[in-house]
């Protein structure tokens, strides 16, 4: 896997077969407010996809409900879904056609 982002807050890293691409996120921490967002960085061209994606993150306690956004732009960014929202790290994995 290759490092795409690299921050104080966490990193997202890559793995591409083909057209089929795999982002692991691994982020320290999160914004706290039921509507507030974050953003992780900015995807290398390559990495992109062709449209905009949303993908839906359910969270191990309850209390990190978000949806991950992939923008066409490289954009990756998470929004909280509501209610409250706890400040503690969170990771998962998505996959994508590019």
């Amino acid at each position: 896997m290759l490092t795409l982002i690299n921050s104080t807050y966490g990193t997202v890293k890559g793995y591409r077969r083909g057209s089929l691409v795999t982002l692991r996120i691994d982020w320290k921490s999160s914004v706290q407010g039921s509507w507030d967002s974050g953003d992780f960085g900015i995807l290398p061209e390559g990495w992109r996809p062709p449209t905009e994606l949303n993908f839906s993150y359910g969270g191990r306690d309850g209390a990190n409900q978000k949806t991950i956004i992939v923008r066409a732009d490289g954009v990756l960014r998470y929004n909280n879904q509501g209610g409250v929202q706890g400040p503690l790290a969170f990771g998962l994995a998505i996959s994508y056609g590019i």
